[in-house]
């Protein structure tokens, strides 16, 4: 009985595992789940000999691209899914530390050692840790006792009064590790100052930051500009969930190096304009740039993470991409090291 492709219907020739038409292979239509887990693993991840060999050449700045265009494009993966794999492992790295260091430390921007009397006598040191916004949410509760303390009658305002208030104060603030004077009459001025938010010069109050939203903020200093507005929110947003907001951040990152990587195109694309480079051959050179950079760096937290080398060697991985895009100019353009330098 003759046999034709399930997929495009040209004859198989006899025990022909795959058809010469569209390269299918013969198959009853059932798929298993090592067959499965094959074809993903191939087609997503494409992790072969090329793909390993690519990410070793990528560490020498510009020679990926300048041999993919003297036509050895075979030979390397596409670009877009190199850049796809190495951002996806990137990225889960990231999220991975985010996420370790979430559980470890839950956002701690401060710490201090309180002092605790157990049953039987002895005296144990705790450590507690506080973000910034529960830091300034203390010294809002502190500012307002002391307020509070203000409106009592003429009458209770006693120096015994006044000594066994500003006693708990004080222990209330050192229990906190805040800022903090030891007299009553002494309001938390430093403490509850102003502070500016992004890049747009608003100032705010930290009582406003603690007792109100984003929302009523904006009304309250009446705040018009679009700019202003999104400064106010994104920089509440990161004092008060500043792990959330870096997750935001990395969720966003693969787009954010994409754009970046257009616009810096445009800019070889006026930079080498003599040279005659389609708009594609500056995106493809950075997008093996940046791919290479995020495999050295990955290659770095990894190896600080498993303890071959100290955090010294990270701060390297991120200095280093400077001096190595001069490098990948002058070996991708061919033009004299000061004319490289003086266009990077």
């Amino acid at each position: 009985m003759k046999k034709y492709c399930r997929n495009c219907y040209n004859p198989l020739p006899y025990k022909a595992k795959f058809c010469a038409h569209c390269g299918q292979r013969d198959t009853d239509g059932r798929v298993g789940m090592k067959s499965l887990m094959g074809r993903i693993w191939n087609n997503t991840f494409h992790l072969e000999g090329k793909f390993i060999r690519t990410s070793w050449q990528l560490f020498v700045p510009g020679m990926v691209s300048k041999e993919f265009f003297k036509g050895k494009q075979d030979r390397y993966p596409h670009p877009i899914r190199m850049f796809a794999i190495v951002m996806f492992l990137f990225l889960f790295l990231l999220n991975s530390m985010l996420k370790n260091q979430d559980e470890k430390t839950k956002g701690v921007f401060f710490s201090t050692d309180t002092a605790v009397k157990t049953e039987t006598g002895d005296t144990l040191v705790k450590e507690r840790s506080f973000t910034l916004f529960e830091q300034m949410k203390y010294n809002a509760m502190l500012y307002e006792m002391q307020k509070d303390y203000e409106r009592l009658p003429a009458a209770l305002k006693t120096p015994q009064v006044q000594s066994a208030v500003d006693s708990l104060l004080n222990s209330f603030a050192g229990r906190y590790n805040l800022e903090h004077k030891a007299q009553m009459d002494t309001l938390l001025e430093e403490s509850l100052d102003s502070i500016g938010i992004g890049f747009s010069g608003v100032e705010i109050s930290v009582l406003d930051i603690v007792r109100l939203e984003p929302n009523e903020i904006i009304e309250r200093y009446q705040l018009t500009g679009w700019f202003d507005k999104l400064m106010v929110r994104q920089g509440i947003k990161s004092i008060k969930t500043p792990d959330a907001l870096a997750h935001a951040y990395i969720g966003s990152l693969t787009w954010t190096i994409l754009i970046l990587v257009a616009l810096m195109s445009g800019v070889l694309a006026l930079l080498y304009w003599r040279q005659h480079h389609y708009y594609v051959e500056h995106f493809i050179f950075l997008l093996h740039f940046h791919t290479g950079t995020m495999l050295f760096l990955m290659l770095a937290i990894i190896g600080y993470l498993i303890g071959i080398w100290g955090k010294s060697v990270i701060q390297w991985a991120v200095i280093l991409p400077a001096p190595a895009m001069y490098l990948a100019l002058w070996r991708y353009y061919g033009q004299g090291r000061f004319k490289t330098l003086s266009n990077g």
